[in-house]
């Protein structure tokens, strides 16, 4: 059988511990060492606006360029959100070329590409090259 007080002093062990490890969790949950600041808002259609950030983890980096679409026109609630949705496009060029034609938008990019996701079925087109 257990003893009362070592049985005690394991379930006040364990809350110390998922407390502690609440308060870390809420503490760096929304530090972000990777920093990111709009740089260009495009509108695609009456519901979807497309977004360029610019950013930079440190002084010996390189920047990168995160394009994302997103249902607003406002630039305050982006960037309140922005950390939440993945980019369509990730690279480190910093003059993609963007059209919209009926609705579809069109990416030139001649530099690298760390991730591409072509969210609705022919929506987005990409042409890329390297260099």
């Amino acid at each position: 059988m257990l003893k009362g007080r070592g049985f005690k002093r394991l379930y006040i062990t364990i809350s110390v511990i998922l407390l502690l490890g609440y308060f870390f969790y809420q503490a760096f949950h929304n530090l972000h060492i990777y920093e990111q600041k709009v740089i260009k808002r495009q509108k695609i259609n009456e519901f979807t606006t497309l977004y360029v950030t610019e950013g930079s983890a440190g002084a010996t980096t390189n920047n990168t360029y995160k394009y994302y679409l997103y249902p607003s026109e406002s630039t305050a609630e982006f960037e309140k959100e922005m950390y939440d949705y993945e980019p369509v496009l990730f690279t480190d060029d910093a003059n993609v070329g963007v059209t919209v034609k009926d609705s579809k938008l069109y990416l030139t990019v001649r530099g690298r590409i760390y991730s591409f996701t072509n969210q609705q079925d022919e929506f987005i087109h990409l042409d890329a090259s390297s260099y």
